[in-house]
């Protein structure tokens, strides 16, 4: 393309984009392209933007148990796979990327709210970005995970610019994504470890109600005073304090008794 081809080209562009810019002026319109923004993405408080769902019964000690036998799970799948020749599926960062989203504070047990930032997974699991985008995929290929783009509106969008802009993605565990990706059999695999989890998370609540709390030692009493002793050392203690008055009055030491 010659320059003055080139130039052409720019001044075209250049026209198209500020008829755009008039003619939505001019019909009132106050939204432009958000060309940030993925496609599929949903605003925050959309009904298609609320996948959140709890993993648990929304306590702490029943929502870690389905989360360890999740990432059992996923390890024994990895190791499966390759046992048969093939690739890991989900490598060693798929397994620290699972755990920390779903084990670090932005997961809300109570909602199922899992909203981290991409830099913030970065700053818990110690990986770079691209191996956290990597790990995310692996773990969404295979059903582990589940997540919906979402987007969130500017406070004070330029004149005929963008008013959208990407936010925080949601993330989700479905069982259902679990045995269509990865095979019914891996998710009948966890459902036989989150049973023995559950067992164990209740025999440890019976121990703690079966074993009584240990009393509380009362301290050791005080030894009676024994008079006879107390006087004689208080007529000694009379003694020495006689024998030490006379040595400072003349200065000479007490004859001896």
């Amino acid at each position: 393309m010659s320059r003055a081809q080139y130039n052409s080209a720019q001044q075209t562009r250049a026209t198209r984009a500020l008829i755009r810019r008039t003619g939505a002026r001019l019909a009132g319109r106050e939204r432009g392209r958000d060309r940030a923004v993925h496609r599929e993405s949903y605003d925050v408080h959309d009904s298609r933007a609320q996948v959140s769902r709890q993993l648990a019964d929304g306590t702490e000690a029943a929502t870690h148990a389905y989360v360890d036998a999740l990432v059992k799970t996923a390890r024994e799948f990895d190791l499966f796979e390759r046992s048969k020749g093939k690739a890991r599926p989900l490598k060693d960062s798929g397994i620290v990327v699972l755990e920390a989203l779903l084990r670090q504070h932005w997961h809300e047990f109570k909602t199922g709210r899992i909203d981290p930032a991409i830099s913030q997974l970065m700053k818990a699991t110690g990986y770079v970005r691209q191996t956290i985008v990597d790990a995310l995929a692996r773990l969404e290929r295979h059903g582990f995970i589940g997540w919906v783009r979402r987007t969130i509106r500017i406070s004070n969008p330029m004149p005929c610019g963008p008013v959208r802009q990407q936010t925080n993605n949601s993330y989700f565990v479905d069982e259902a994504r679990i045995a269509s990706r990865a095979g019914r059999n891996v998710r009948d695999r966890f459902h036989q470890l989150l049973s023995r989890a559950k067992a164990r998370m209740v025999l440890r609540a019976k121990q703690r109600t079966a074993t009584p709390p240990r009393p509380t030692p009362s301290p050791a009493p005080r030894p009676a005073a024994n008079n006879d002793l107390a006087a004689a050392l208080a007529a000694f203690g009379a003694a020495v304090d006689r024998g030490t008055s006379a040595s400072l009055d003349n200065g000479l030491s007490p004859p001896s008794e």
